[in-house]
């Protein structure tokens, strides 16, 4: 019982009234909502996600490029590995900081980066997230040129990316440096927000949500100041968009 309940409880004792004890309810479903339907909605999402797969990554590649991203394509992991590389040595990258997502180790980025003379780190924690992580992770994200991470969603109707911060990934990876590169499989793009949070609402019924969630939605950009468009003004200036399909990747 809460401590405004108790309170309730009390006074309606000494004014000689009962209590009608209610079952406790769970805070995550709403009033219209059973954990049911909340379940089969994010169930629902994937199978027309998967169904609709090469239609949606279309869709996703065309809106992409209308806000912003660069987008390239690569048809196995060798070919996505030289792109991200060659994206940063055109941009004369010298300290590259990347997110743990397992996709950058399936596709050997780390080796692809250094041998263009450049330096990697990953951002990847044991244990509990602590202050001194916070700091490193901040000192290194703000020092790196390019930052590079997987995705978590891909939203196909706004052309947008998910990532949920978390142990191995700072939210600093895709907003400190001035270029950021995402790595997207097809597995991970959804048709809209409507499927985003059916999937999240279930997530965080069932105790599995991953901290928060960030939408990028191309390279930062801002017209606070006379209505005039800034790009890059409140993160990356640059963001490129690797999509690639191998059939040697478990999607």
């Amino acid at each position: 019982m809460t401590e405004k309940e108790q309170f309730i409880s009390n006074i309606s004792a000494a004014l000689g009234r009962k209590t009608i004890q209610k079952p406790e309810a769970d805070h995550r479903l709403s009033f219209f909502e059973s954990a049911s339907s909340i379940n089969s909605n994010a169930d629902q999402s994937i199978v027309d996600s998967v169904n609709r797969s090469d239609q949606l990554m279309d869709q996703m590649s065309s809106a992409a490029e209308t806000i912003g991203w660069k987008v390239h394509h690569a048809s196995n992991t060798e070919v996505a590995a030289s792109i991200v590389a060659g994206i940063c040595k055109d941009n004369n990258a010298k300290n590259v900081l990347r997110s743990a997502h397992e996709v950058l180790d399936q596709i050997v980025v780390d080796a692809a980066i250094s041998n263009i003379g450049a330096s990697v780190e990953v951002t990847e924690h044991q244990g509990d997230y602590s202050q001194i992580d916070v700091e490193n992770t901040k000192i290194k994200a703000f020092a790196a040129d390019t930052g590079i991470t997987g995705v978590d969603y891909a939203i196909a109707e706004t052309g947008s990316i998910v990532l949920h911060p978390r142990s191995g990934l700072s939210r600093l990876v895709s907003l400190a440096p001035p270029i950021h590169i995402a790595v997207l499989r097809p597995a991970e793009v959804i048709a809209s927000l409507d499927e985003l949070f059916a999937l999240e609402r279930s997530n965080f019924i069932n105790d599995q949500l991953e901290g928060s969630m960030n939408i990028i939605s191309g390279p930062s950009k801002t017209a606070d100041i006379e209505g005039t468009t800034v790009t890059g003004i409140h993160g990356p200036l640059e963001v490129h968009l690797v999509i690639f399909k191998d059939d040697h990747i478990g999607q």
